[in-house]
């Protein structure tokens, strides 16, 4: 009988462990997998990263923020940076970012690896000219290596709520560990 309800206890115990963790794991701090070179150098293929899903409204979403976004074309989550925000008309011309006729300079960007890019590629821009504008439920999004990125180029805009989660933090490899915001 006491080892009947030991047993009982132990399975208690393991499910709501098991609860906790699927709340935590999916409604406060999401764990994502880099797949691929998007946005290398920021992020590195096959980086493990938890990413923050707790409060994300509209007004949480800044131009610039690498979020994570649910990509139905894909079939999977994507890491991408936000660029054009409702409304907004974005043009790319000759590599220059302009929002709503302003020049943007993308310092998030790594010079160095733009130029040793376009080389390795043979090509004369690192984001092809084009002008999109948005409606007012739409985001625009790109990865930070454009010559090697699935992003609202070719994948269309997004909207709010395809949004799961934004900053966090590289936990694997260690040699990688670094804040994502």
């Amino acid at each position: 009988m006491a080892k009947n309800k030991g047993l009982i206890k132990f399975s208690l115990e393991m499910i709501v462990v098991v609860v906790i963790a699927a709340i935590v794991f999916t409604k406060i701090v999401i764990p994502i997998r880099i797949d691929g070179e998007s946005m290398y150098p920021t992020l590195h293929d096959k980086d493990t990263a938890i990413i923050n899903a707790l409060y994300l409204s509209k007004s949480d979403i800044k131009r610039f923020d690498i979020i994570v976004l649910r990509c139905d074309k894909l079939d999977k989550d994507i890491v991408k940076r936000v660029i054009g925000l409702p409304g907004d008309t974005i043009i790319f011309k000759d590599d220059r970012l302009y929002i709503n006729g302003t020049y943007y300079s993308e310092d998030y960007l790594d010079k160095k690896y733009i130029e040793e890019a376009k080389v390795k590629y043979s090509v004369e821009l690192f984001t092809n000219d084009f002008e999109i504008a948005l409606k007012d439920d739409e985001i625009f999004v790109l990865g930070d290596n454009r010559l090697r990125s699935a992003d609202s180029r070719t994948l269309g805009t997004f909207k709010y709520s395809d949004i799961i989660g934004k900053k966090g933090i590289i936990i694997y490899p260690f040699s990688n560990m670094e804040f994502i915001s």
